[in-house]
């Protein structure tokens, strides 16, 4: 017996203590021989305590050290971020849960407050604007479904700056599949007339604002003001904020 080793295990720990001189020597670190030869580092430290590093063998030391420490945080960085995205996609489907399915007054209460925010209120007629595809459908959404408008009293023009006048073709073609209204409801399209002097890379991507508007609903919208104000008269009956 050698110690309290057999044979084999002393002949085995030597050959890991001569694999530990050798990595140090060509500038491994303690933690680094460490992990590859499975001992402690307080062991390592004192299989490898006599080897004086030159210049050469500290700046590899110097180099893998550098390289592990960017390595490790590209590492924490990835895993930031994976986990912050499983955050925000949690948070995104707890919210989509809350609001759930919206009966048909919530609906309208909904329709109401996107109006209150973005709807035109100098207008003889109704009329809403935005580059926000989704809330366009939702917007038309709500005249359907809540205020029983028909399509064809629904038409709609696109507002874009000159430097775009071009496209304008493909962009009425864009917000008519957005919205299944036809391009014959299309009405003349208007145009910024400054240029920007800012080129989009994307410039497929720019769609510019659509303008949604309801034929002879001076009346309707009349009504429109009394349900915005019945809005504002809930704030008040609610006491100060």
């Amino acid at each position: 017996m050698f110690g309290y080793y057999s044979y084999d295990e002393y002949m085995a720990k030597s050959a890991q203590r001569i694999e530990a001189r050798r990595l140090r020597r060509r500038g491994y670190s303690i933690n680094e021989i460490a992990r590859r030869v499975g001992f402690s580092k307080r062991t390592i430290s004192r299989w490898c305590g006599d080897i004086e590093l030159n210049d050469k063998q500290k700046q590899i030391l110097w180099s893998r050290s550098k390289a592990r420490f960017k390595e490790n945080f590209r590492n924490y960085c990835e895993r930031k971020r994976l986990k912050t995205k499983e955050k925000i996609e949690r948070l995104k489907q707890e919210g989509v849960s809350e609001i759930g399915k919206l009966t048909k007054r919530e609906l309208f209460i909904a329709g109401v407050s996107l109006y209150w925010a973005e709807g035109f209120k100098k207008d003889m007629r109704m009329g809403f604007a935005n580059s926000d595809p989704e809330m366009i459908r939702f917007f038309i959404k709500w005249l359907k479904k809540s205020l029983k408008i028909e399509a064809r009293d629904v038409s709609l023009s696109v507002g874009l700056n000159i430097s775009y006048k071009n496209r304008i073709g493909k962009i009425e073609s864009y917000w008519s599949k957005q919205t299944g209204i036809s391009k014959s409801q299309f009405k003349k399209p208007f145009y910024q007339k400054t240029k920007w002097k800012k080129i989009f890379e994307k410039q497929d991507d720019y769609h510019g604002v659509l303008r949604v508007r309801v034929a002879k609903s001076l009346d309707l919208l009349r009504k429109i003001y009394g349900n915005i104000e019945g809005l504002k008269q809930n704030v008040e009956r609610s006491g100060k904020i």
